[in-house]
């Protein structure tokens, strides 16, 4: 360990900034390809029902992880 620099410490804080930051917004756009794939189409086909599964699954981990890091930031 440096006399400087906590490597474990950065190395948590970077795994932290990865799924917090890049994680989310992968989760949301799979969520946003659910929930197209779930709307009918025009030509009168229906949609998939699995991909309101995954669109409200994605949000919901979305708005959990945006929630979480709310309290952490308020709770310091």
């Amino acid at each position: 360990m440096n006399a400087y620099l906590d490597f474990d410490a950065l190395w948590r804080v970077l795994v932290a900034a990865l799924a917090g930051g890049a994680g989310l917004v992968a989760v949301f756009s799979v969520a946003l390809a659910g929930l197209a794939a779930a709307r009918p189409t025009s030509a009168g086909g229906g949609g998939r029902p699995l991909g309101w599964v995954v669109a409200v699954a994605g949000f919901l981990v979305v708005v959990t992880g945006v929630a979480l890091g709310i309290w952490v930031m308020l709770h310091k």
